[in-house]
């Protein structure tokens, strides 16, 4: 085990902590543009364990990249939701160089594939230093309980699908006009509604009398 790879997964492991809480309190701008730089770090410390560095920031060819080098990870990551976390971590600054841009954005669905994308991938890590087996920094918060990891964890089972569902859930919809006007709609859905692809282009737009939401 490299001692970038270990500072990888610390890294990686501040983001998730934060976006999952940025995503439960209903900030979930904040939360998936969080959720990005938790991934993206995760692959990159995955890619240190064969001494490769890349300045990358998440997109499907830092996926790619990792698949190339650790083949068992194909079909395991959802490539719809790393695309998706592409485009979140360019919520950044889409309001003052992102023309054209739009997303939506699913509360609790964000959320459990956050969960789901972060377990697999760290659960297939084995860290060894001197020929001693080390638990990842992901696997010693689980093992303590960590309330930021595990509250609401659909994947770890410390809650249900279900439940999830009987809560309100949050969406939000953004565009970005072609001279940096910027159209949100934030609302609630009653459930939590999976429809179609995890990245999706919002329907709202200017000059439009009547908008589609996504619901889901």
């Amino acid at each position: 085990m490299s001692q970038q790879t270990k500072n990888f997964l610390d890294l990686a492991l501040d983001d998730y902590r934060a976006a999952r809480l940025l995503l439960r309190q209903g900030l979930i701008a904040q939360g998936a543009t969080v959720a990005a730089t938790a991934v993206e770090k995760e692959l990159k410390a995955i890619l240190a364990l064969k001494n490769i560095y890349t300045k990358k920031h998440l997109d499907s060819g830092l996926l790619r990249l990792v698949c190339e080098h650790f083949p068992k990870l194909n079909g395991f990551v959802n490539a719809d939701f790393i695309k998706f976390l592409g485009k979140a971590f360019n919520l950044r600054y889409a309001s003052v160089e992102g023309a054209g841009f739009n997303i939506v954005i699913n509360q609790h669905r964000t959320l459990i594939q956050l969960d789901a994308t972060i377990l697999t991938m760290d659960s297939g890590l084995k860290l060894k230093a001197n020929n001693v087996s080390h638990p990842t920094p992901l696997q010693m918060a689980l093992e303590a309980k960590d309330p930021l990891i595990i509250q609401d964890n659909v994947p770890w089972k410390s809650a249900t699908f279900e439940e999830l569902a009987s809560r309100p859930n949050k969406m939000l919809e953004l565009r970005i006009g072609d001279k940096l006007q910027t159209l949100s709609v934030s609302y609630e859905t009653e459930g939590l509604n999976i429809i179609g692809d995890f990245c999706k282009k919002t329907d709202i737009d200017f000059g439009k009398v009547q908008w589609q939401l996504a619901l889901g």
